[in-house]
């Protein structure tokens, strides 16, 4: 692997050509001061971006009134669906469906077990949720944000996931609390192993032929 950024990484944002990411640039007993990057496929580089760039990667073009609200938009999940709709999940659960003048048409709160999503993504017409204390991965049913499938719960293949990246028809999920990235097979919804490593693997994403993880010690290419 080869790492391409050292530090504490917040969230990792997909491009089409690399990635944009949140990280601490700063730490006292106190404050936290958070700056943005990005990793360029074209290039190979890192470097500084603005804030607007950050969260018009995260939310959207309306990120303005997305974000209106948040009082940490860092710490806040969120899908850009194809129609461009905006769907996002707040650390305690509530979560909120943009539309796509930037509005919000609908609010819920979101939890399994008594715990909220520790991150959600999008497949065809379905959100996906992790949750990581009850070792879960549930598909809400986005008409009516009725539970479909639960994946896990019990004796789960997951441990503690807290990231979800969909592509084509498959997942991979990142597991800290047993190094390992699982893949969930929408077909058939069987969980395999995909990689395992020798510290916690917090988020991952493909960008091309390109697979981005992000772990204790900064952000890697694989």
């Amino acid at each position: 692997m080869k790492r391409v950024f050292e530090g504490e990484v917040y969230d990792i944002i997909p491009q089409p050509n690399g990635i944009v990411f949140s990280y601490c640039k700063e730490k006292s007993d106190e404050h936290i001061l958070v700056s943005y990057k990005m990793y360029s496929l074209e290039n190979n580089k890192t470097t500084d971006v603005a804030k607007n760039i950050y969260l018009l990667s995260k939310f959207g073009s309306n990120y303005r009134s997305v974000t209106e609200g948040f009082l940490n938009h860092v710490t806040v999940r969120s899908v850009i669906f194809p129609n461009g709709k905006v769907f996002t999940l707040e650390r305690d659960g509530k979560a909120t469906l943009f539309g796509t003048e930037g509005e919000s048409v609908w609010q819920g709160v979101m939890k399994y077990r008594g715990n909220p999503p520790t991150d959600i993504s999008f497949h065809k017409n379905s959100l996906w949720c992790a949750y990581g204390e009850a070792n879960a991965l549930i598909r809400y049913n986005l008409l009516n944000m009725r539970e479909e499938i639960r994946v896990g719960g019990g004796i789960s293949p997951f441990s503690k996931p807290s990231d979800i990246f969909v592509r084509d028809n498959s997942a991979v999920i990142s597991n800290p609390a047993s190094n390992k990235l699982v893949k969930l097979d929408f077909d058939n919804f069987e969980v395999t192993d995909y990689k395992e490593f020798t510290e916690p693997v917090y988020a991952y994403a493909g960008v091309k032929d390109t697979e981005f993880l992000v772990m204790e010690s900064g952000i890697y290419i694989m």
